[in-house]
């Protein structure tokens, strides 16, 4: 496979425009690695999907204020995948877009590290320079790498000459910043909400500004984050899980003035849950509906909740941080669930709701935890 972005002569034409740079330019591609999530923290979740963690969720709100203030986009596209979808969910929403989901730009599944010559500091594929991955020596590694790629293809050819945000995974972004400087003897590593900047300048050929920059994180406690309640110390820095969660959580009472929708969902009906009191709850009255997504702006609750839902593998359920305007399409919600001090307009609730939707209270003081606002 042969990807179009490596032969400029073949590219077809990007226009170019003054952005102020000093020369004309055309496409702007920004790499976003996803924020802090479960799998990069508790070394016993074994999950193909996870979300944010409580720190994960602050990181991708910190890096969308800073891309709103210093590099504005025209479309965010992003990984399926839950994290990479949170994150670029969170810079979208700060610049007024919604994201748009890309195939194949999703992390590998399978290791290929052992299908890789052994590396020396200064001599890159040490005793091999001129061995390249194919698919009888590194099936593996080919595999993902040309999926990536072409996921990136479409997304150049999609999008060109525009400002594009591309938010994806470690993996993912090592295979695509590898692509952008024409070399596959370069390994990179990404920090959680790192950010790199390729341009198309008018000399086309991909210019290098900037490679995993994170001072949007330079001042955030992450001690203000505490892991799962009763998590305990793993190997090599990773947290565990405790190993009742999933028995505890079990024993926990749910709120009895909507527990009665676990027996009134059908398996067709999609919930939605405003800024509840109780985030455990939500969880269990959802486990039958097609659909069901929590928003808050608690974000230890966030945390909390995705390791009962990752542990329970309910993928058609999703906790996410509440956004307003609510980032969900008009009339998609059979019921609207929301907590007593929810600020969310009424009329931005009823659109999201379908017409012969259903609204309800869940009575008590919504989850918050203001002490964390600072520490954003």
């Amino acid at each position: 496979m042969s990807p179009v972005l490596f032969n400029p002569d073949t590219l077809p034409d990007v226009p170019l425009q003054d952005r102020g740079s000093g020369y004309l330019e055309g496409t702007r591609l920004y790499l976003v690695r996803h924020g802090e999530s479960m799998t990069n923290v508790y070394e016993n979740l074994s999950s193909f999907d996870p979300n944010l963690t409580s720190l994960g969720w602050a990181q991708v709100l910190r890096a969308a204020a800073w891309m709103a203030a210093h590099a504005p986009v025209d479309v965010v596209v992003t990984s399926p995948l839950r994290r990479a979808y949170s994150t670029a969910l969170a810079i979208a929403h700060a610049q007024g877009l919604e994201p748009v989901q890309v195939p194949g730009l999703e992390e590998f599944s399978h290791d290929f590290w052992p299908e890789m010559p052994v590396h020396h500091p200064t001599r890159p594929w040490w005793g091999r320079s001129d061995w390249e991955p194919s698919f009888q020596q590194a099936p593996m590694f080919v595999a993902f790498r040309d999926r990536v790629y072409a996921a990136l293809e479409h997304v150049l050819e999609r999008f060109p000459g525009q400002r594009i945000c591309l938010v994806s995974h470690g993996g993912t972004m090592g295979v695509l910043s590898a692509a952008m400087v024409g070399s596959a003897h370069l390994s990179i590593w990404n920090q959680n909400t790192g950010i790199s900047l390729f341009v198309w300048p008018e000399w086309r050929r991909w210019l290098v500004h900037f490679i995993n920059r994170t001072e949007h994180l330079l001042d955030l406690d992450t001690a203000a984050f505490p892991r799962v309640e009763g998590a305990g110390q793993g190997t090599n820095g990773f947290s565990l899980l405790p190993s009742n969660l999933v028995e505890r959580w079990s024993k926990v009472p749910s709120q009895p003035e909507i527990s009665y929708l676990a027996n009134r969902l059908r398996r067709s009906d999609r919930i939605l849950f405003l800024q509840p009191p109780d985030l455990l709850t939500p969880l269990r009255v959802s486990v039958r509906a097609r659909r069901a997504i929590i928003c808050t702006t608690n974000f230890r609750g966030l945390e909390e909740g995705e390791a009962r839902r990752a542990l329970m593998n309910a993928s058609h359920i999703r906790y996410e941080y509440l956004f307003v305007p609510l980032p969900f399409p008009q009339g998609y919600f059979d019921y609207v669930v929301v907590g007593q001090d929810c600020a969310v307009p009424e009329a931005e609730i009823r659109r999201v709701m379908a017409p012969s939707g259903e609204l309800i209270e869940f009575a008590g003081k919504s989850a918050s935890e203001p002490q964390y606002d600072d520490a954003i």
